[in-house]
């Protein structure tokens, strides 16, 4: 049983049919609740979902208020495996080449669940884990400009654009 649930889910991930995956990774992860790479896998489903709707303006409120606490608490959901599963890789395999596309995932799920400042924080460890992860100074100005903060913002406007020179001229 287990078997064929970890052949159905990697097929589904590599045809990027996340959110397709999330029943068959539930089950797998009542079969295996210990499996640190396929709660990583739940929680980069969860992330990725399309099956969740984003509110309209012309709808109720009421609805749309309903639709954006689902989003909310689906990212919140992902955000915590992701800490789970992170932070303990990071214990057993602290050199994991993957460490770093997780960080960087996981800060997804924290800014989609409004925790911008953890994200910041986490993107940050992402491209400190992996340097070709130069997104991570695109959307950390991009956080600091939701929040305001002008001058950090083109701090690391220039350090994404640096970056993305450095990695062109490697290439």
């Amino acid at each position: 049983m287990a078997r064929s649930l970890k052949k159905q889910i990697f097929a589904l991930h590599k045809s990027d049919e996340e959110t397709t995956s999330i029943p068959y990774i539930e089950r797998y992860l009542e079969l295996s609740p210990s499996e640190i790479y396929f709660k990583l896998l739940y929680a980069k489903a969860l992330l990725y979902r399309t099956d969740l709707e984003v509110p309209k303006t012309e709808e109720a409120i009421e609805i749309r208020l309903n639709k954006a606490k689902l989003l909310k608490s689906n990212y919140a959901k992902s955000a915590k495996l992701f800490q789970e599963g992170v932070l303990h890789l990071q214990q057993v395999r602290p050199r994991d080449p993957n460490l770093g596309r997780w960080y960087y995932l996981w800060a997804f799920s924290e800014w989609f669940s409004d925790n911008k400042e953890k994200a910041i924080k986490l993107f940050q460890k992402s491209v400190k884990q992996d340097y070709r992860l130069t997104e991570s100074y695109y959307n950390i100005a991009a956080l600091y400009e939701s929040l305001g903060q002008w001058r950090d913002a083109e701090l690391y406007w220039r350090k994404y654009e640096k970056a993305e020179r450095e990695i062109e001229e490697e290439e």
